[in-house]
Parts: structure tokens; sequence; C-alpha cells
């Protein structure tokens, strides 16, 4: 009888996850602040971040159950609209404690670039599983988000402006997404915080900068000047290369995207809601790149590991517990 005990944990817990709601609306007016900052070039940028509070529908789907956790497979419409039009419903995972306490700070989950979502599940695993619930974001072009048949690669070789839009689109999901874990019974509503590995890095550091309500964020392998690491990093090769058959430089298209660099906006961060976590030896996002969003966020608490950019994965152990005890630290009011 003992050794079918968890079987039968799991299966309690799915018929559970049946019972919770499968669609509904969000009212994000009273959540959805609009943004705007005294200096007038950092305004001018948080504009691309705004749109209107309106209530949006979900849809959710329970997909599968484990004994530490429940799986959702969530939809909702994006704020931005796309010429590829998969793009323009945001698809997401999220993942619950099966078996939650009290209300818990609940974590927007950012990927890395490759989009196979083996960084992320793993993260979000952890979490909820340490009573955390986490939505995983997927970016547009990724997933779900693409159209049948067409790689990552090619999507964003073909029209690297692509790359660029999908950041941009990235944070507006975001903050979208932050109102949805708001209504959810297990997450407290004051208490919504962020990670992100390596492009999720960046792309949440963005996000925070912007958005106020994410007020305990981890961010991994992150840096600053992303038009920079775009430039620079072995992985991006493809895109840099086409961006100068197009006539781009690194000073022009710098100059044009501002307003998907987090240094921009960092005047905006609280460094204390910030933990930062980097490899000393990394070759994709270069310590200048993450010793300038350091700086530009304030000096907040980072944490160096001796490895590259992908043999950190080896501090898998250490790196995850960390994170997540960062996140539970949020205090329950403000």
């Amino acid at each position: 009888m003992r050794r079918f005990l968890p079987l039968c944990l799991i299966l309690a817990t799915w018929a559970c996850a049946r019972v919770r709601l499968t669609s509904g609306t969000v009212p994000c007016r009273r959540t959805l602040a609009t943004l705007s900052d005294p200096d007038p070039r950092v305004n001018e940028c948080l504009q691309r971040y705004n749109f209107p509070p309106d209530p949006f529908p979900w849809r959710m789907e329970a997909t599968a159950a484990a004994e530490t956790h429940l799986v959702y497979h969530v939809t909702f419409p994006s704020p931005r609209r796309y010429e590829m039009a998969e793009c323009n419903t945001v698809h997401a995972e999220y993942y619950v404690p099966a078996r939650p306490g009290r209300r818990a700070p609940g974590v927007v989950v950012l990927d890395i670039l490759d989009g196979s979502f083996v960084v992320a599940r793993m993260v979000a695993r952890h979490f909820a599983s340490a009573g955390i619930p986490s939505l995983i974001v997927k970016m547009p072009y990724y997933g779900e988000r693409r159209a049948a048949g067409t790689s990552l690669y090619r999507t964003f070789v073909g029209k690297p402006q692509r790359m660029l839009e999908a950041i941009e689109g990235t944070v507006a999901d975001v903050r979208r997404a932050a109102c949805w874990l708001q209504q959810q019974p297990e997450v407290d509503p004051r208490r919504i915080g962020l990670i992100g590995v390596s492009l999720g890095g960046i792309i949440g550091a963005l996000a925070v900068a912007v958005d106020p309500r994410f007020d305990r964020n981890v961010l991994v392998l992150a840096g600053g000047d992303p038009v920079d690491i775009l430039w620079h990093a072995p992985e991006t090769g493809g895109v840099r290369d086409r961006l100068m058959e197009l006539g781009y430089t690194l000073e022009r298209l710098r100059q044009e995207s501002q307003a998907i660099d987090p240094i921009t906006f960092g005047k905006r961060v609280n460094p204390r809601q910030v933990l930062m976590i980097n490899a000393s030896a990394d070759t994709t996002v270069l310590r200048r790149n993450t010793l300038a969003l350091w700086e530009a966020f304030g000096r907040p608490a980072i944490q160096w590991y001796p490895a590259g950019h992908y043999s950190i994965s080896l501090f898998i152990p250490a790196i995850l517990p960390t994170a997540a005890q960062f996140i539970l630290s949020a205090p329950t009011g403000r």
C-alpha cells in the first residue's frame, strides 16, 4: 500500500486541478498603473510600454500533475498586435504548488534564447515545489507563438527586427501576466516577482525597471546594453550579420533601441529588490554588460560563479534554492 501512496497523491492533486476555474476575465484597472517618469527622456521611452487597462479574457487547462505541483496551460490576448498572427495570443505555463498554504509571492519566469523551455520549466518546478506559484511567459515567436513549420532561427534572421520587437513586446505581455497572477487564489497580489535567465534575464531586467509591481527579482546571466550583447555574442551572429546587410551599425542600432535597454530605466529600480547571479568567465553576456546593469540598478546584491555562460549550469543546485529564498523574502505588506 505504501508504494502506491505517491500515485494516490498525484491522482488527488489532479482531481483538485479539475475544479479550478478554466476561464475568466481579469479586471486590471486597479492593478495596471499608467507608467510615467519625471525624466523626459526616460518618460518618452516608457510610453512604449503603456497600454489601456482594459479587462481581458483568459483560459486555462490542466496539463500535468506531480506530487509537488500542478501544471496548467494558460492563454490570454497580447496587448500588442503582430504581423505573425500566432504572436497575438500569449501562451504561458502555470506551475502551482500541489498543496498551497498561505498566499505566496507569484513569479513570472522568462526563458533563455534557444526556445526549448528546459531551463524555464526547471526553474518553475523548483519554485512551485518550494511553495511559489510560477508563470512561464513565452515570448513572441516562441513555442505556440510562431507559425507552424518555421524555425526560430529563420524567424529572427529573416527579419532581425523581430528580435527587438519581441523584447519590447515581452515586457508588455509580462505586465499583463502580472495582472493575471495577482488574481490567482494562491498568490499574494502585493508580492509579485520575476526570474529570468540569459535573454530572459535581460528582458526581465527591463520589465522590473519599467513596472514597479515586481518587488523581488532574480536576474541570472543578465546584462545591460542588449544591442552590444546581440552584436558580440556568438549565439546571435546570424542576426547581427543580417542587420549589417540592412545597413545597421552598432551605434545606429543602439541609438534606435534605447527603449529596450534596462539601463535607460535604471534609476526606477530599488536595488534591494534585485539579486543578480552571473558567471565570471561569461563570453556571451560580457562582464562589462553585467557591471553596466549593476551600476545602473544602484549596485544590487550580486553573486559571481566561477563559470562560463553554459558551465554555470553546474551550480544549479546552489542557484535555485538561493533564488527561491530571495523571492520568499519579499515583505508581506507595503
